[in-house]
């Protein structure tokens, strides 16, 4: 009875952490949550996605092809709470308490001890990266939950074999929510039929055969959707698509005296030892302190809290102890288990451009939060006066995170999430049909997608004209150029600010405001300023 309260209790923490003022913090919707939201609000209302197609696997969207599961979770949440950021990203905020919960049932399946699970989701309940994750619509995290479910039903299926088909189901449903789950899940799926390879075919082969069957059945349109062109996003983000450019490599071999083909070449410049140390590079980086307890996602502010790491930083403590509580254990399967995940989760992060990425690297957060879990549990056991430290640093670290996720995120952070389109759809919306035309300024954060989301645009009318302008880079996003008297396109305030009965919205360096400020030519409708209220995000300028 004590156990269960505790766990309630960790999941209730768990769920105001992921819950709480949901709908304002992240302080505005990033394009992808507009999109999966206004996509989720169209197959409400047609069945159909924004570009006229029923019921697609796949959507569209930007032209990245988002595997659309997330679109179908977001539908309930729609419909009872109607178009806004809350709904959106309910899923998310739900899978991540459930995710939790999974952390506890899997810790507990492996470990056999009650009181390490219950720390182990604790940790997983407080831990800045899940908790970050779980307060977007991130596609990532709800594939994170079902790889959970996955493991947990494996898990079971060694004892109770027909849980090995709902375990398929899981894996492969994760395929259908988020595009890097192709490579995250088959890690763990990898991990798991390594070490458990004699118990898995000891079982009953219709049980095998069925479980095969039901995971192919689930991915076909993933599997499909490799010679059908949508998988292109797949191309610009891998490493290996950005090799040296030749030029400056011959420069760099000029200066040695050597060239391309030479022996030294091969030996110690060859593009595929370029591939590899950058590999390796990425790799470290992700278990680097700069990117686990001081800055997190530094290349991806979006990603992460200002000046506050994918962990806490008292997690410092409990992860040496863990890993030494861990290497106590010896290499059982069920360690194993936790030291594979821990060495390749990061492998979808480290095969992209970037040097670290946090979402394609979030898999990563489970094992760690074993190991803290561990760590915490050894803690709990030491010394009094111990304990007592520990207690006094951990508060003043979840305090310190805690500020900087819901305080300085949106206070000093506005600019990253896109802050300022939902202000513009509604200074504009009332206005709109004064003008003949609106010129708004193109971007990659999709303009034209938060008129569709916050006007609650119809959707059977948009998708009589939508249409994208595909990206001169192959596989690369696309843009909407127009939607009614609005047009979406570069502002050329020179040539254009002539236009007399338009409405143009640009920021200051598009529009500057020494160029604008004749009252008799223009008048200012509105400027709107991040939330640290110093910073212009837009100007919102009539041409009269």
């Amino acid at each position: 009875m004590k156990i269960n309260k505790i766990l309630f209790a960790v999941l209730a923490l768990a769920a105001v952490l992921r819950f709480w003022a949901l709908g304002s913090i992240p302080p505005h919707l990033t394009p992808d949550e507009a999109s999966l939201g206004y996509n989720a609000y169209s197959i409400l209302k047609t069945g159909k996605d924004e570009y006229g197609k029923t019921l697609p696997v796949i959507f569209k969207s930007f032209g990245d092809y988002k595997p659309g599961l997330y679109v179908y979770l977001t539908v309930p949440s729609v419909a009872i709470l109607g178009l806004n950021e809350f709904s959106v990203r309910f899923p998310s905020a739900l899978a991540g308490v459930f995710s939790v919960l999974l952390i506890y049932l899997i810790s507990k399946k492996l470990f056999g001890k009650e009181k390490l699970a219950l720390s182990i989701s604790f940790v997983a309940a407080i831990n800045p990266w899940l908790i970050h994750f779980s307060r977007g619509a991130w596609e990532a995290n709800v594939s994170l939950t079902l790889t959970l479910a996955g493991i947990y039903f494996f898990l079971r299926a060694l004892d109770k074999p027909r849980n090995l088909i709902f375990s398929s189901v899981f894996f492969g449903l994760t395929a259908l929510a988020y595009q890097g789950a192709k490579l995250s899940s088959g890690i763990v799926v990898f991990i798991l039929l390594i070490l458990f390879f004699k118990k898995l075919f000891a079982l009953e082969k219709k049980i095998l055969v069925v479980s095969v069957i039901a995971a192919l059945i689930i991915v076909f349109p993933i599997i499909q959707s490799f010679f059908t062109g949508e998988t292109g996003r797949l191309e610009v983000f891998s490493i290996f698509s950005y090799p040296r450019k030749e030029d400056a490599l011959t420069t760099f071999l000029d200066q040695g005296g050597e060239k391309i083909g030479d022996m030294t070449y091969y030996l110690f410049h060859s593009e595929t030892l370029n591939f590899k140390r950058a590999i390796l590079g990425r790799w470290f980086n992700h278990f680097s302190g700069r990117f686990l307890f001081f800055e997190g996602d530094w290349q991806n502010p979006r990603h992460a809290a200002p000046y506050q790491g994918m962990l806490l930083i008292s997690d410092m403590v409990l992860l040496v102890l863990g890993l030494i509580s861990l290497l106590k254990l010896g290499l059982k399967k069920e360690t194993a288990f936790v030291w594979l995940w821990l060495i390749l989760a990061p492998l979808p992060a480290i095969l992209s451009r970037d040097q670290v990425h946090a979402v394609r690297a979030l898999n990563l957060a489970v094992p760690l939060s074993i190991v803290l879990g561990f760590g915490l549990e050894a803690l709990l056991s030491s010394k009094k006066l111990v304990r007592y430290g520990f207690a006094v640093v951990f508060l003043a670290s979840f305090v310190y995170f805690l500020d900087a996720y819901f305080v300085h995120i949106p206070k000093h952070a506005s600019k990253y999430w896109e802050y300022g389109y939902k202000q513009i759809v509604e200074t504009v919306s009332p206005i709109q049909s004064s003008y003949k035309q609106v010129y708004v300024q193109q971007s990659y954060a999709q303009p034209y997608i938060y008129f569709l989301f916050f006007q609650k645009y119809d959707p059977a009318k948009y998708q009589e004209s939508a249409k994208l302008t595909e990206s001169q880079y192959k596989g690369d996003v696309g843009v909407v150029e127009r939607l009614d008297n609005i047009c979406f396109c570069a502002i050329d305030w020179p040539a254009q600010r002539g236009k007399s009965g338009s409405l143009f919205v640009a920021d200051t360096i598009a529009i500057p405001p020494s160029d604008s400020g004749n009252l008799e030519l223009f008048k200012e409708i509105a400027e709107i300023k991040y939330l640290n209220g110093l910073d212009t995000a837009f100007r919102i300028i009539e041409v009269k």
